[in-house]
C-alpha cells in the first residue's frame, strides 16, 4: 500500500514538473506560445458568428423602418410616434460593443 502511494506521488510530481518546466521558456521570454496551450483558436469562428448576427440585426432594423415609413405615409393621422417593440427597445437601451 505504501509503495502505491509513493508511486502515485512520484507520478504526480513528475507530471507537475513537466508542466511547469514546459512553461518556463515562455516566462523567460515574456511571450505566450499558444501552440502548447491545447486551446483551439475560436476568434475566427466568433467573428463569423458576429458578422451573421449583425446582418440579421440590420435586416430586422430595415424591415422595422420600412414598416414605420408605411405607417407614417398612411392617410390616417397618427396620434404620436410609433411605439418600439421589445427587441427594438432593448437595442435602444443597451450598449453595443463591436
Amino acid at each position: 500500500m505504501r509503495f502505491l502511494k509513493t508511486l502515485y506521488l512520484v507520478a504526480l510530481f513528475s507530471l507537475s514538473m513537466g508542466l511547469f518546466c514546459g512553461e518556463l521558456p515562455e516566462t523567460f521570454n515574456l511571450r505566450d506560445d499558444t501552440s502548447n496551450d491545447y486551446v483551439s483558436d475560436s476568434s475566427a469562428k466568433a467573428a463569423k458568428e458576429t458578422a451573421v448576427e449583425q446582418k440579421e440585426i440590420v435586416s430586422k432594423q430595415r424591415a422595422a423602418s420600412r414598416r414605420r415609413q408605411v405607417i407614417a405615409a398612411s392617410p390616417t393621422p397618427s396620434a404620436g410616434p410609433a411605439i418600439l417593440s421589445g427587441q427594438e427597445l432593448l437595442q435602444q437601451f443597451s450598449i453595443r460593443r463591436t
